[in-house]
């Protein structure tokens, strides 16, 4: 026979589930929505070096551009490297 108790604890641990899923949800979101709008960032930023690598290889001579393309690429994932390690030890969380 089910009582009240039990209907009422089925109730408690229904909300609890409920209000975890909530916050999970939200947290999932958010780092979908800050995901896009770093992917959009990462975008602009392409066309910015794209922009400046073409107007660069104006006065480049003939068959260098490949090598200078290469060049930036590294130069760009270097600074991405760096700038990411910098952040995470900055941001970084103390773990229990």
């Amino acid at each position: 026979m089910v009582t009240k108790d039990k209907i009422k604890g089925k109730k408690s641990r229904t909300k609890h589930e409920l209000s975890s899923f909530k916050n999970e949800f939200r947290k999932h979101l958010t780092t979908f929505i800050t995901g896009a709008f770093a992917f959009v960032a990462a975008l602009l930023w392409r066309d910015a070096i794209k922009s400046l690598l073409d107007r660069t290889m104006q006065w480049m001579p003939e068959g260098d551009e490949v090598f200078y393309q290469f060049f930036t690429a590294i130069l760009v994932s270097i600074v991405a490297v760096v700038a990411i390690v910098i952040i995470s030890r900055i941001l970084k969380v103390e773990e229990k």
